[in-house]
C-alpha cells in the first residue's frame, strides 16, 4: 500500500490510503483539490524534501492526458525516491487540476509563495501553461512545459526559466506536410479548437504544406468550444466543402467524441484523408478502442512502441506493472521532466537556480524516446516525431499505428529568429 496526500477545503493535508493499482484515487481527488504526492518511507536525517509542484488538466476534455501525465510524474517520483532521492533529500511532488488559465496561475502562485517548490513541471493546455510560464517568469522559478503545444511558449513568450521537453505544434505540423508530400490531396479543410494551439497550428501547416504542394487550396475552417457534444453542423459544413483531406487538431475526450460521431455520419468514407496530430495518443485510442477507424493519419508527442529498444521497453512494462495500462505521450514526458531534473540537480550539486537554467540550456540527454537536446536559444527541446496510419491489432484492444513515419527533429524546428523568442 501506498500513502497519497491531499489537500482538505482548509488546505490542511489528509491521508488517503489507496491500493497499488488504484491510482484513479488521485484524479478523483485532484478536480476539487490540490495533491502532493509523498513516499512512504521517512525524510532524509536534517535535510529537507526537494519539492515539484504539477500541473495537469484532471478533469474536463484532457482529462486522459492529465491522468497519464500525473502518473508519470508518480512513477518517477517512486523510482527515484526507492534509489536514495536527489542528493541525499527526498522528492516530494504536488500534483494538481491546472483548469482555466486564471486557475493555472493561481495554482502556481501558490505552489511557489505557500508550499514553497522549487520547480514546477506540467500544462496540458496552452492557455494555461502561458499563464504559468509568466508567474514562474515574474518569480524566476524553473517550470519544464511537459505537454502543451503552442509556438508561443519557446517563441514570443519565451523566458530563461521556461522548458518545454516536447515537440510543439509547428513542429508536429511540418512533420505532417512532410507526411502528406506525395499524397492526392489538394483540397484541405480544417477543424479545430478555437484556441491558440488550434489556430496556431493550421496556421503552421498551411504555410507547410503550400511549400510541398504549392497548388493546395484551404476551402474552409471550423472552430469549436471544449466539450463540444453535437459535431453535426460541422460534418455537414466539411462534407459540403468537398475536401480531399481535413486537418485536425482536436484533441483528447473532444477528438473521441468527434471520431464516433463522425463514424455514424460516414464521414471517413467521404475524405481521402484525416490527418490529426494528437491521434495516436493513447489518451484517444485507448477510450476508442475499436472505434477508431483504421487508415487515419495521426500522430503523438510519444508513441509507445517506438522506439522498439530495450529502454524504451523497459518503461512500458514498468509503467504497465504499475498501472494496468500502457503509457500515453504525456506520462513519459512527465517521467522524463522529473528524471531529467534529478540528473541536472545532481550534476550541479545544488538547486540553485541559476546553475540549473544553464545546465538545462543546450543539454544533450537520453530518455526511454531516444536522445533529446535542449536547445539553449529558445528551450525547445529537438527530437523526432513519429507519424503512423491507423491499423488494428490482434495484441491490443485498441488501433496501433502502421507505415510509421519518423522525422528527424532538427528537420521541423524553425530557426531561432524565426521563433521570435528573445531572452
Amino acid at each position: 500500500m501506498e500513502r497519497i496526500f491531499v489537500r482538505s477545503a482548509d488546505c490542511s493535508l489528509l491521508e488517503v490510503v489507496v491500493g497499488k493499482r488504484n491510482p484513479l484515487c488521485l484524479i478523483v481527488i485532484a478536480p476539487v483539490l490540490a495533491g502532493a504526492l509523498l513516499p512512504s518511507f521517512g525524510w532524509a536525517q536534517g535535510k529537507p524534501p526537494i519539492k515539484v509542484g504539477a500541473l495537469f488538466q484532471l478533469a474536463g476534455p484532457k482529462s486522459e492526458y492529465g491522468r497519464h501525465g500525473s502518473q508519470g510524474v508518480k512513477m518517477a517520483v517512486k523510482e527515484i525516491n526507492e534509489r536514495g532521492g536527489i542528493l541525499g533529500r527526498t522528492l516530494q511532488v504536488f500534483v494538481t487540476h491546472e483548469g482555466t488559465a486564471t486557475t493555472g496561475a493561481q495554482e502556481a502562485r501558490r505552489y511557489i509563495l505557500e508550499d514553497k517548490v522549487d520547480f514546477l513541471v506540467g500544462g496540458d493546455s496552452s492557455s494555461v501553461a502561458l499563464a504559468v510560464s509568466a508567474e514562474a517568469k515574474k518569480h524566476r522559478k524553473i517550470v519544464l512545459f511537459t505537454h502543451a503545444g503552442a509556438d508561443q511558449l519557446t517563441g514570443k513568450a519565451c523566458h530563461r526559466y521556461a522548458f518545454r521537453v516536447v515537440d510543439n505544434a509547428g513542429m508536429n505540423a511540418r512533420a505532417a506536410a512532410f507526411v502528406m508530400r506525395n499524397k492526392m490531396a489538394k483540397r484541405w479543410y480544417s477543424i479545430g479548437p478555437d484556441s491558440e494551439f488550434g489556430r496556431s497550428a493550421w496556421e503552421e501547416f498551411r504555410l507547410a504544406i503550400l511549400k510541398v504542394n504549392p497548388d493546395a487550396l484551404f476551402v474552409g475552417e471550423s472552430w469549436l468550444k471544449p466539450w463540444t457534444s453535437d459535431y453535426t453542423n460541422v460534418l455537414d459544413a466539411a462534407v459540403t466543402a468537398k475536401p480531399d483531406a481535413v486537418w485536425s487538431t482536436l484533441e483528447g475526450n473532444d477528438l473521441v467524441t468527434f471520431v464516433r460521431q463522425a463514424q455514424s455520419f460516414g464521414f471517413f468514407e467521404r475524405v481521402k484523408f484525416f490527418v490529426n496530430p494528437a491521434g495516436a495518443s493513447l489518451a484517444v485510442l485507448g477510450p476508442l478502442g475499436d472505434k477508431m477507424p483504421g487508415g487515419l493519419w495521426v500522430s503523438t508527442r510519444y508513441w509507445f512502441l517506438y522506439p522498439d529498444g530495450v529502454e524504451n521497453q523497459v518503461f512500458v512494462k514498468a509503467y504497465q506493472a504499475l498501472y494496468g495500462e500502457y503509457p500515453a505521450d504525456v506520462a513519459l514526458s512527465s517521467y522524463s521532466a522529473i528524471q531529467l531534473l534529478k540528473r541536472v540537480i545532481e550534476e550541479v550539486g545544488s538547486l540553485d537556480t541559476e546553475k540549473i537554467v544553464a545546465r538545462l540550456e543546450g543539454i544533450t540527454y537520453r530518455d526511454p524516446e531516444g536522445v533529446k537536446t535542449i536547445r539553449s536559444e529558445d528551450h525547445q527541446v529537438i527530437k523526432d516525431v513519429v507519424w503512423g496510419r491507423t491499423t488494428k491489432s490482434s495484441e491490443y484492444p485498441f488501433r496501433i499505428l502502421d507505415d510509421l513515419v519518423v522525422i528527424p527533429g532538427e528537420e521541423l524546428v524553425r530557426s531561432v529568429d524565426e521563433t521570435g523568442c528573445q531572452m
